[in-house]
């Protein structure tokens, strides 16, 4: 049976939330998909959670091998004309599904299609909305290179895209930037286009916090390794764009150097920007730093 929307979901360790990401699917106001779940080789509840659903879902399990071996599995498995991420935390907003086939539907040239996502915590079993995320402005293969403003679990995509460019990469380097990297992929392919508004919400935990220096350092070197394999694929996408590696890599690294500041840690803060000015030293690379010195605010 051939559906139009395969929902693929990998979890690991996620029976805390994945009931309730599981029943935003089911709420859709859109009805012709699946939800295909692999579970990632879980050492706690998560396959009990997931039998509870019967026949509404399919379960695959699998050895643990990282998110992008098992939306690999998913997409193997899946039927649909389209392919909708959804991550095992997150949770999709009622219209989801039917403004994303509706917007593929009517434009044809797009591969691939997001949206902005609502940033929320839960506090006493109240949810909060801490922001927003998800840059719905230009998206090209250029303007990627700047940086990853896709929200996982918005994404949309035509199974063709994936026939084209082929699968995931499932090094282990690559956990937790293996869609950044895949985006860049299909942008060089694809069109992709964004919708203007909230279609998802993104659940902030302890698990994917990004404030500890640990995660700082992380949130640095994860994105650059991305930015390094699309280098390897595409030996000329520098010049192609217009841009300098190294001013990109030391504002990057700038960057992480703002998110110590906005801690209080100014050791490292400095150290980030004596960083900095080792990938480049020119007045637009000082201008940054004294920029995220100086301001409240630096992007």
């Amino acid at each position: 049976m051939h559906l139009k929307v395969s929902v693929i979901i990998p979890a690991y360790n996620s029976a805390q939330f994945i009931a309730e990401t599981i029943q935003s699917v089911l709420a859709q106001t859109y009805a012709d998909f699946e939800i295909i779940v692999v579970d990632d080789g879980s050492t706690d509840t998560t396959l009990d959670v997931l039998s509870s659903f019967g026949e509404q879902i399919k379960v695959l399990a699998k050895p643990n091998g990282g998110p992008a071996s098992a939306r690999n599995l998913a997409i193997r498995n899946a039927s649909g004309e389209y392919i909708a991420f959804l991550d095992a935390d997150d949770l999709w907003m009622p219209e989801k599904l039917a403004e994303q086939v509706a917007f593929l539907e009517t434009h044809p040239e797009v591969g691939m299609t997001y949206s902005e996502a609502l940033m929320f915590s839960e506090v006493g079993g109240e949810k909060q909305i801490r922001g927003k995320i998800g840059f719905t402005g230009e998206t090209s293969f250029c303007h990627l290179l700047l940086g990853d403003h896709i929200p996982n679990s918005t994404v949309m995509m035509r199974r063709e895209c994936v026939d084209k460019i082929g699968w995931l990469n499932e090094s282990r380097a690559l956990v937790a930037v293996e869609d950044y990297e895949y985006w860049l992929r299909l942008a060089k392919a694809f069109p992709i286009r964004a919708i203007a508004k909230p279609l998802a919400y993104y659940r902030v935990h302890a698990n994917n916090l990004m404030g500890d220096g640990e995660n700082i350092e992380r949130s640095l070197r994860l994105p650059i390794i991305a930015l390094n394999e699309t280098e390897k694929l595409f030996p000329d996408c520098w010049r192609e764009c217009g841009m300098e590696k190294d001013v990109l890599f030391a504002r990057l690294t700038i960057r992480a150097g703002f998110a110590y500041k906005q801690r209080g840690d100014w050791w490292n803060c400095l150290r980030k920007f004596r960083q900095a000015l080792g990938h480049r030293s020119n007045l637009r690379v000082l201008r940054w730093i004294i920029a995220a010195t100086l301001l409240k605010r630096w992007s």
